[in-house]
């Protein structure tokens, strides 16, 4: 790809009227302007970056992270981008591997759920050791994430 500067030199001398050298007035300014202008196209390139979670390495997971109520800054780049994705993946899948699903994406690894379909509820059994601070937080997932019409109870092991 062209620099802001190669660019500007080829436009400015294909009218015929400036001979950009290096060292004269004219290839100085232009320079000048190539700097403000390649980090205006670098800060660009990393706002589409960080708009899409397969790219993003910090502020756009950190936002998408807000948006649904967690913060994973301790994980690394490529956990948070997978469990992201697979949250953005699952919404309408009421199934007991679609509720799965869902709560590995709050970071749950050791669980287990006991279904009681004519009852309308599941009973979530977490094994996993968290923060009085992450239960809270795993309730308020469940409240949220999961369909109104079933009952979820959590135990925390």
């Amino acid at each position: 790809m062209m620099s802001s500067f190669e660019s500007m030199k080829t436009k400015i001398e294909s009218t015929g009227i400036y001979n950009v050298t290096e060292g004269t007035n004219i290839s100085k300014e232009l320079r000048a302007y190539a700097e403000g202008i390649d980090s205006l196209f670098d800060k660009l390139a990393e706002m589409e970056r960080e708009c899409f979670v397969e790219t993003a390495e910090s502020y756009g997971l950190s936002e998408r992270e807000r948006f649904v109520g967690v913060d994973r800054s301790g994980e690394t780049v490529e956990r948070r981008r997978e469990l992201l994705e697979t949250a953005e993946q699952l919404r309408g899948d009421c199934t007991v591997s679609g509720f799965e699903k869902i709560v590995r994406t709050y970071g749950l690894e050791n669980f287990k759920f006991v279904e009681h379909p004519t009852g309308n509820y599941l009973l979530l059994y977490v094994y996993d050791k968290l923060t009085d601070e992450q239960k809270a937080m795993i309730k308020s997932r469940v409240n949220e994430d999961f369909p109104a019409h079933i009952n979820v109870t959590i135990y925390f092991m």
